[in-house]
């Protein structure tokens, strides 16, 4: 059988492909879009003209049907499974439909078409596949559940995601529809053919009817739906914000901020978009993911005009989503993307403008990567879809830093240009290849702002197709999480221990060892994690380790070692933000108070590091001070107060502490000083590797002490829609 042979080379490749060798998600909707294609070609071969064989049919695709589970339960049994249970929900979920549904689709067509049935069902099929395309383009959404293969998260990559009742009555429709068209045309088929042309009528109207429900029972997000959510609304010149439960403050620094990028962007890219720019702002990653599709990643829809944001980071990336939009007005295509679809082209530009990595010069940071042996080759990062297989950090990090190369030689029209044909030869007059041998010889040259420490903090993680059972881990230590915020420390403990069983896991260990600590077995924690923690070598993770060791050998009164555990992170300075989360611990450590202040929730926190500073400023402090004081609601003249002493900025700690004082003022509308401030920070730029960020924050700071009050000068409080005068 031609069919099951298909299926069988079909999934034996699958084997040896990175998440489709994995009995779960993706290998059900691959094979749910084979099946309901292979399943509706095969009805339409024995189709009969007298005599409608339907049990011997149902018989066929039933093997049809077990193949790919057989191929890849043996496959799992030789290597590895994730999850069983998880595997066969979406198996059964997504195939056994789909595959109904083409059997279904098969019947229909075979009852009104005596010709062309192929092509015909062929057409459907491509149809069907369009709706979500449709949803895509001119809905919010980047998810999309479909008969062909159930549900897709999106583009952007979440790694949570199992079975759920969504998908499960999304299924139930599509397999009762399957069901209902096979009786009537199996069994009543007489009858039908009386009323072919009403029956035929009443199935599209039925189908376009459900289309138009979808957003109201939760297959699809339109517009009208988000900005009902979304209800709140502030417009300015250039925006309109969405939002929902911001406060007033948050809401106007966000749109002062949209009218401040979209000045430099407009200066530096020098072009202006064609229409007015909606923000929409989540409440969280959970809302994100549900109404939008991509929890973990704020989006940008250029053909749209349109942003998607979370409030917890879209100070990070509004610059960088605006970035997208703005290149709407080079791009090209009914996407106004980069030629081609070249990613590393669309995310290297919007990086590249955006100019900062973690703080760093975005050079700078490419040029710690490529001297400490973590080297991206520019060719093939431009090529196709290689840009998603590499490590986020470097992909990210080397495409922008490449344009911004290309940008500063050759004018940011030329880049323009290259980003509307993705020709690089035709544009630059030069080899891809020998651009990039001039761009690596200039890394090269450029002096290292730190050791290889840093590069393997900030560079030695794995891509999504390098990692072990990314959606059944990531959707347990969920689950793990929320037990043991729930207090119910047994059912986390086992959550946490079966993920390391699948493959050892940062979050897993250090949940692990929370759950041990709230047990009152703080000294199995450490155990825990000092057995673990040079598996972690030269990863992030070994520094995160590290530091969480220190704190729980100080709960368990082993400060020594705890002190020595701080020293080695210090001494290290893989990360400025563990440094000086180091030095405070050693603070405290010194002032006898640093197991109080682990102990204690983020108020007494709050209060045991201002009284630290009642005599005289300890720097590394004030970032800690800050984060806690949003976290805890602190009044915002509550927390200045404290810092009115002399500021002497004479070394990095001084500098950045002023420079996060600075960014703190800003957020909270009080420009004067976050501009006084800002420039403070200035003072200091011998070996400063964040004096560039430091930069862009004084630009800003004075952007704001001029303009701001020229776009916002009326919020009205009943609908905070906002009347420029």
């Amino acid at each position: 059988m031609v069919s099951a042979l298909i299926l069988i080379l079909v999934n034996c490749l699958f084997t040896g492909i990175a998440l489709l060798n994995t009995f779960g998600y993706e290998f059900a909707a691959v094979n749910g879009l084979l099946l309901v294609i292979i399943s509706g070609l095969f009805t339409i071969s024995k189709i009969q003209k007298t005599e409608l064989n339907l049990i011997k049919i149902l018989k066929n695709l039933t093997v049809l049907f077990l193949i790919p589970l057989i191929i890849t339960l043996i496959n799992s049994l030789l290597t590895m499974f994730c999850s069983f249970w998880d595997g066969l929900g979406f198996y059964f979920l997504i195939t056994l439909p789909s595959l109904l549904l083409g059997f279904s689709l098969a019947l229909l067509i075979g009852f009104y078409f005596k010709k062309f049935k192929r092509s015909i069902f062929i057409l459907v099929i491509i149809l069907l596949a369009l709706i979500p395309v449709f949803e895509i383009y001119f809905f919010p959404q980047i998810y999309f559940y479909s008969p062909l293969i159930g549900f897709f998260p999106g583009n952007i990559y979440d790694e949570g995601l199992s079975p759920d009742l969504k998908l499960f009555w999304h299924q139930i429709i599509v397999l009762s529809f399957s069901i209902v068209m096979i009786n009537l045309v199996y069994k009543k088929r007489n009858l039908l053919a009386a009323k072919k042309n009403q029956f035929l009528f009443e199935v599209i109207i039925l189908f376009i009817i459900f289309q138009f429900l979808s957003p109201f029972i939760g297959f699809s997000t339109s517009f009208y739906k988000l900005e009902n959510t979304l209800f709140q609304k502030i417009e300015t010149e250039n925006f309109i914000l969405y939002y929902d439960k911001l406060t007033d403050e948050e809401a106007e620094y966000i749109s002062i901020s949209q009218e401040y990028y979209y000045s430099i962007l407009t200066d530096y890219l020098k072009v202006i978009p064609s229409k007015k720019i909606n923000v929409y702002v989540f409440n969280n990653r959970e809302q994100k993911k549900q109404l939008f599709g991509a929890g973990n990643a704020d989006v940008t829809k250029p053909w749209q005009y349109a942003v998607y944001l979370s409030a917890e980071s879209w100070d990070n990336t509004l610059k960088h989503e605006l970035v997208h939009i703005f290149s709407a007005e080079f791009g090209t295509g009914i996407f106004k993307l980069a030629a081609g679809f070249n990613p590393a082209l669309i995310e290297g530009v919007a990086k590249a403008v955006e100019g900062v990595s973690y703080d760093f010069e975005l050079t700078d940071f490419t040029a710690l990567a490529y001297n400490h042996n973590y080297k991206l080759d520019i060719v093939p990062l431009f090529s196709g879809l290689n840009f998603f297989r590499s490590n986020p950090s470097l992909g990210y990090t080397y495409s922008g830093a490449f344009i911004k190369y290309l940008i500063d030689k050759y004018g940011i029209n030329k880049v323009k240009d290259f980003y509307s044909s993705n020709d690089f030869e035709f544009i630059f007059n030069n080899k891809l290849e020998d651009e990039q041998k001039l761009f690596e010889q200039y890394l090269s040259e450029l002096p290292s702002i730190a050791g290889q420490e840093m590069a393997d903090y900030y560079f030695g993680r794995l891509s999504i197709i390098q990692k072990v059972c990314p959606r059944y881990i990531s959707d347990r230590l969920a689950d793990a999480y929320n037990y043991l915020e729930e207090g119910n420390l047994n059912k986390a403990e086992k959550l946490f221990t079966d993920v390391n069983n699948k493959a050892l896991n940062y979050s897993a260990l250090i949940g692990l060892s929370e759950t041990y600590y709230r047990k009152k077995e703080t000294s199995k924690a450490v155990k825990l994690l000092s057995a673990n923690l040079k598996k972690f070598s030269d990863s992030p993770y070994e520094y995160l380790l590290m530091l969480r060791l220190g704190d729980l050998n100080a709960l368990n009164d082993m400060y020594p070692i705890a002190e020595l555990s701080y020293q080695n992170i210090i001494e290290s300075n893989a990360s400025f933000n563990l440094v000086f989360l180091s030095k405070l611990r050693l603070k405290l450590l010194d002032k006898d108070l640093l197991k109080n202040f682990l102990e204690a929730d983020d108020s007494l926190k709050y209060n045991i590091l201002i009284k630290l500073n009642k005599d005289s400023l300890d720097y590394n402090t004030i970032p800690s001070i800050l984060n806690l004081s949003h976290s805890i609601k602190t009044n915002y003249k509550q927390v200045i107060k404290n810092f009115n002493k002399t500021f002497i900025i004479d070394n990095l700690e001084s500098s950045y502490a002023v420079y996060k004082l600075s960014d703190f003022m800003l957020a909270n509308g009080d420009y004067a000083n976050a501009r006084k401030y800002s420039a403070l920070a200035l003072r200091y730029k011998e070996q400063n590797p964040f004096y560039f960020a430091m930069k862009q924050n004084y630009n800003k700071a004075n952007w704001f002490f001029n303009n701001a009050n020229n776009f916002i000068k009326y919020i009205n409080p009943d609908t905070t829609d906002v009347i420029n005068q």
